[in-house]
């Protein structure tokens, strides 16, 4: 064997050493993206048992209780807020959920947000009220707009009226 065909064999090896760790590192790069993912979900789901945790406190459990029922009985300003704000938080861990993918098929059901939704929604039409005038105004992703309003369109029997932005309705103005 003279010298051109080890060269030749060492470049060969040497391609497939890069190969092998540029695959290793690839894996790694896969695995470090999961534990990210599964990192923003906890912290995510511990915001959310946070806010919920808020439904202890018996002077917003009343507020709660009645925004959900009917979106119009919140007529202090401060209790609108309040159920305005806790509104926001759980939209906001639902982007989260859905942007990372997270609402895909789970037990025979195509849109978990979907039918989370259309429960809720059904259950407290206040909540239906707060999306259409504020919520929608908040809800970025185009894809989870789509699924929004289509869970309004069954529990509410209408199609969101798009004319309200941040609780102001331009019709009337």
């Amino acid at each position: 064997m003279d010298w051109e065909q080890l060269t030749i064999i060492a470049q060969i090896a040497t391609g497939a050493a890069t190969l092998a760790v540029a695959a290793f590192l690839a894996s790694q790069l896969r695995q470090q993206h999961r534990d990210a993912e599964r990192e923003i979900l906890y912290t995510s789901n511990q915001q959310y048992i946070e806010i919920n945790g808020a439904m202890l406190d018996s002077e917003f459990v009343n507020v709660w209780r009645r925004g959900t029922e009917d979106y119009d009985s919140l007529v202090d300003p401060d209790e609108e807020m309040q159920f305005r704000t806790w509104n926001r938080l759980s939209s906001i861990f639902q982007a989260t959920n859905f942007s990372a993918g997270h609402d895909g098929l789970d037990r025979g059901i195509d849109s978990r947000i979907y039918a989370q939704m259309q429960g809720a929604w059904g259950m407290w039409p206040g909540m239906a009220t707060y999306y259409e005038r504020h919520g929608r105004s908040h809800t970025y992703d185009p894809d989870l707009k789509a699924t929004l309003d289509a869970a309004f369109l069954t529990t509410q029997g209408r199609e969101v009226e798009t004319t309200w932005t941040l609780g102001v309705n331009s019709r009337d103005a």
